[in-house]
């Protein structure tokens, strides 16, 4: 099924000035750790269940924006959070939301971020958050979305080194494909992703006949990447070293 096309929604105005007052004033923060932060995903994508995501020792911080107008109302959906609570505890992310007060005027709006400091909530919105005390030292496995969201990034940056320009990418599980790309002769290319983490790359065999089942792909020429993914550890830890298989990508479409 195919959830991530070439062509995805535009963001409102109002979000992009919201995401833009968040990053700006996160990367303020980060700043005054002697940037011992690190932005994991800052990068805008679509579909995501989350805004923003950063790290800092071995915990890794998932950030929505809340947009909160004048009546108290929110501009996140019930559907919203549940889903981004869901993808935190299942990849051992810690949700944080990001108040940000709203003033429609006559033909312009006005926003800033409710409190001092990090300017960060926990998912019920009731207890602040400040993640230089919150984070922890201790070994932390990597999840499946952060071994997912690597692999993604270690395939834009070849992709990139070839000369293409890649136009979008989706880190979630259910999206296929993963990535979106411009090629030198202005040719538009899809990208599966697979990553494993034993001892073999994976396949392209099992995607060679993945457009012919998606009409919506038929148009593109269509690529995968398989990348292994090891460590001189029993798993994969957070900020710990890996070693990275990756050959390229494959062409899957004649």
């Amino acid at each position: 099924l195919i959830q991530h096309l070439m062509d995805r929604p535009e963001p409102s105005d109002l979000f992009l000035e919201a995401r833009q007052i968040a990053s700006v004033h996160l990367q303020t923060q980060f700043e005054q750790h002697q940037n011992r932060f690190t932005w994991i995903k800052a990068e805008l994508t679509y579909p995501s269940f989350d805004h923003l995501t950063f790290g800092y020792k071995s915990s890794i911080f998932s950030m929505l924006i809340e947009l909160i107008d004048e009546s108290g109302n929110s501009s996140l959906t019930d559907q919203q959070r549940s889903r981004w609570t869901d993808a935190c505890a299942a990849n051992n992310l810690i949700p944080c939301l990001f108040k940000i007060a709203y003033v429609g005027l006559m033909d312009a709006f006005e926003l800033h971020p409710i409190h001092d400091g990090w300017n960060l909530m926990d998912a019920t919105g009731n207890e602040s958050i400040d993640p230089a005390t919150v984070a922890t030292e201790a070994p932390v496995e990597m999840s499946a979305w952060e071994i997912r969201n690597f692999s993604i990034q270690v395939v834009r940056q070849h992709i990139e080194e070839q000369g293409n320009e890649v136009l979008s990418f989706c880190d979630l599980p259910e999206v296929n494909p993963q990535i979106w790309f411009r090629d030198a002769d202005g040719k538009t290319n899809w990208v599966i992703v697979q990553a494993s983490t034993n001892k073999e790359i994976p396949h392209a065999d099992a995607w060679k006949d993945f457009a012919q089942s998606n009409e919506q792909l038929l148009p593109y020429a269509g690529h995968f990447a398989g990348i292994q993914i090891s460590s001189d550890q029993a798993t994969l830890l957070r900020g710990a070293g890996m070693f990275v298989n990756f050959r390229g990508l494959i062409p899957v479409t004649s």
